[in-house]
């Protein structure tokens, strides 16, 4: 009795997320199809605070939020502007009273209320939303990964309650023995991307990959071959992702199983060096870039609003 109550609300949940934080249309229009990434709808100004912004991440109500690179510090910033609306600061219990976080910072995430942020060797934070100025207390989850991963990608799937991380390398200490065969192990190694799954029933991640992305079918799509993902959005409405990929300034969109469905090489200017992807509820992708003197925020608006 209890397993069928829980699994009808998980369903209920599974749904709520999708009617209600992206409801975009399900078809079979690849998403990437809907916008016009050589026109995009305006690009804006962040401050210098965010030169090195990392990543983003959006709320059902349409509020955008971003990172830094180097410390826990969480920036509420106008979607139409680039102007910060609040600071809140991520900070730990330790031995001595509360400090502020401070880390290889690489993505960020929302889920059921919460946020996540990841490092570039895996740990996460969670931690709730705080007031302007405010510091918040963070719980700290250690995974298996390390710096050889170079996480870079965050993102919520609310179907299966999980956390995704993207990972630019393959570890030579990954094993491949059930993804490939024979000599193809060690030659194909660099070309392929593991995305790991962080439960949020036991908080625990899982042990292998969730899905791999092979670099090899984008170069077959965009004619660029250093696919390295950046960061990672969801469109919950059909279960597909959108990767991003600083390097050769790359989109791409990926099935829930992590089949490539579409590639696009995005424009310079503005992009440089996008690091930051997130998806609104109306379907407007935004994009961050960092800069020299300040980063860069870009958004996409869709040709046909849902």
């Amino acid at each position: 009795m209890k397993t069928g109550r829980a699994a009808v609300q998980l369903l209920i949940a599974a749904v709520w997320a999708v009617a209600v934080c992206f409801p975009l249309p399900l078809t079979a229009q690849q998403v990437l199809d809907r916008y016009r990434f050589a026109d995009p709808e305006a690009t804006v100004e962040l401050p210098s605070s965010l030169r090195e912004v990392s990543g983003l991440a959006c709320t059902a109500d349409g509020r955008l939020f971003a990172h830094n690179d180097e410390e826990g510090t969480v920036f509420q910033i106008d979607a139409e502007t680039g102007e910060v609306r609040k600071t809140f600061f991520v900070v730990e219990q330790r031995w001595y009273g509360r400090d502020r976080v401070f880390a290889d910072f690489e993505g960020i995430a929302l889920a059921d209320g919460r946020f996540f942020l990841v490092t570039s060797s895996g740990t996460l934070y969670e931690f709730r939303e705080g007031a302007d100025g405010e510091e918040v207390l963070a719980v700290r989850y250690d995974t298996v990964l390390h710096e050889g991963y170079d996480v870079e990608g965050l993102c919520y799937d609310p179907g299966r309650q999980e956390l995704l991380l993207a990972c630019k390398q393959w570890p030579e200490g990954l094993s491949l023995k059930d993804l490939l065969t024979g000599a193809e192990r060690w030659k194909k190694r660099k070309k392929l991307k593991p995305v790991f799954a962080f439960s949020l029933y036991d908080r625990k991640l899982r042990e292998r990959p969730r899905f791999v992305i092979d670099t090899r079918h984008v170069k077959e799509r965009t004619g660029h071959k250093k696919f390295r993902p950046s960061a990672l959005a969801l469109v919950a409405a059909n279960g597909r992702f959108l990767a991003l990929s600083a390097s050769g300034s790359m989109l791409a969109e990926y099935s829930i199983d992590g089949v490539l469905l579409d590639a696009v090489l995005l424009s310079s200017p503005p992009h440089g060096q996008p690091e930051g992807l997130a998806m609104g509820p109306d379907g407007t992708i935004y994009i961050a870039d960092e800069g020299i003197l300040h980063g860069w925020l870009t958004r996409y608006c869709p040709l046909h609003r849902p």
